[in-house]
């Protein structure tokens, strides 16, 4: 925790000096605790701050004591997003650092976008900001907001930026699939894998027709002289049956479009197929361009595939269900961009909390302890709150 406050503690104070009475680290850290503990509105995290007051005032100052839900939110909203999201990326920067000492050095890389749903008002739409989520850590490593009246396409480049993507490879979606992000990734040492659907429909069309005719190709020589391999994934969850089959062809030089994305030497296709507990079956067909090549390929392209989706499953769906992101009715943009980058923050520390140490508060049920579940034992429990905090010391 220590490390933490050392890094947010070095956000710049806006108030004027004289008329501060409480610490602007005192207000960050509070909030982060807050949200981690499950308080959804100020309210509620002033609640928690003097519930906990005995717990916070061994860490923080607290001078004048806790400050009110006006005073969090006040200045929750004169903190600079910029400033605040610099300091998740150093934080994120150093645990990171730390694991990758001797370890696999290889990250598949998610990037998306989220609507901030509750931030709209009428004459002025919900902030949208877009994510970069690290496979292998599990956790959102930097986020920004797209400016207004424009999208993913520009905010992308400027997030690949501030991201250190050499060796890893980088995914998105269709919104994603641009000549431009393909040079930038390439430039700073990354792979990629874009999807590409009818947005580029030049491209989209010469994939699926190259694809027609590999499918047409019976003879495995045939297919061999085009650089053609694949990889079947089956598995049964939750009374259904998933199966889904990677392509990938490497000999790429009839398709036009394909040379304008810098480094690409691949497209591939995923085909799946799934069998419903009631009988139905639901097909979906996906194509990608990639810039992945050689015998590994494939083996890294449908873990490529599969691992995007957990941007959307392991972030975004529980930003929502279990801290009630969209539910959130913050109007203040400046606010609501901070709530969103301390819930990530809190996603973080709770994940990286070791099972052993969860079994002592769960009554060693640590295995069926789901997120939401270590969330409300931080709320009751002072000292796994402390663990959690120390977990992203």
């Amino acid at each position: 925790m220590s490390r933490a406050m050392v890094i947010f503690g070095r956000l710049k104070d806006r108030r004027q000096e004289k008329k501060v009475m409480h610490k602007l680290l005192d207000i960050v850290m509070i909030t982060i605790v807050a949200v981690m503990c499950g308080c959804g509105d100020w309210g509620e995290i002033s609640i928690f701050a003097l519930a906990r007051k005995e717990v916070l005032g061994q860490y923080l100052e607290l001078g004048n004591g806790v400050p009110s839900h006006d005073t969090l939110s006040r200045v929750m909203g004169m903190v600079d997003p910029e400033a605040l999201e610099e300091c998740y990326r150093q934080w994120v920067s150093e645990i990171l650092g730390n694991e990758k000492q001797g370890g696999e050095k290889r990250d598949n890389l998610s990037i998306d976008g989220k609507t901030i749903r509750g931030s709209g008002k009428p004459g002025l739409k919900p902030i949208h900001m877009v994510s970069a989520w690290s496979a292998r850590a599990g956790i959102t490593l930097a986020q920004l907001k797209t400016a207004e009246k424009s999208n993913e396409i520009t905010a992308i480049p400027d997030l690949l930026e501030v991201l250190d993507i050499a060796g890893s490879i980088v995914t998105t979606d269709a919104m994603g699939c641009q000549t431009d992000i393909a040079e930038q990734i390439i430039r700073q040492g990354g792979e990629y894998v874009l999807a590409c659907k009818e947005n580029q429909e030049g491209l989209y069309k010469e994939i699926e027709e190259y694809f027609e005719y590999a499918d047409a190709e019976a003879k495995q020589e045939d297919k061999d002289e085009i650089g053609y391999s694949q990889e079947i994934h089956e598995e049964k969850n939750r009374g259904r049956l998933e199966k889904r089959t990677y392509e990938l062809i490497e000999d790429c030089k009839l398709l036009s479009r394909f040379h304008d994305f810098e480094g690409a030497k691949s497209i591939g296709r995923v085909s799946s197929r799934v069998i419903l507990r009631d009988g139905n079956i639901r097909s979906d067909t996906r194509y990608f361009i990639a810039s992945l090549s050689g015998k590994q390929a494939i083996g890294q392209f449908a873990k490529a595939v599969r691992s995007h989706w957990g941007i959307e499953n392991s972030c975004h769906w529980v930003l929502d269900v279990t801290f009630g992101e969209d539910a959130c009715r913050t109007r203040d943009r400046i606010v609501a961009r901070n709530l969103s980058l301390a819930r990530k923050l809190a996603l973080a520390l709770a994940k990286r909390v070791p099972d052993k140490v969860v079994e002592r508060y769960s009554h060693n049920q640590a295995k069926y302890t789901s997120l939401k579940k270590r969330l409300f034992l931080a709320g009751l429990y002072p000292d796994f709150m402390i663990e959690i905090l120390l977990a992203g010391a």
